[in-house]
């Protein structure tokens, strides 16, 4: 079993965070993957890997929609982390 925490981050880094997994397994940039997530079986993510249709449009995404993106494997950044997605920049603060 696995110990697993919570990670606040900003719309801002989260929407970044799934642009750059998106971009990166679309393109098929094997080495940049494994350095940006340390996850298992990145060939077979990687060659199954379909694009995101709207990641242009992540702005419209609720924070809990992104939290659900960012704890799915290759986009999170730990697989001992959940996240929580806020734009309160005082609970960040809080948290640190």
């Amino acid at each position: 079993m696995s110990i697993k925490s919570t990670k606040y981050v900003t719309r801002a880094w989260a929407m970044d965070r799934i642009k750059c997994i998106d971009r990166l397994a679309s393109n098929k940039r094997y080495r940049d993957l494994e350095h940006e997530t340390r996850e298992a079986d990145l060939y077979d993510f990687v060659e199954s890997y379909e694009p995101m249709i709207d990641v242009e449009n992540l702005e419209q995404w609720t924070d809990e929609m992104l939290g659900a993106k960012l704890d799915q494997p290759f986009f999170r950044e730990s697989i001992f982390d959940n996240y929580i997605v806020t734009a309160d920049l005082d609970l960040l603060e809080n948290r640190a």
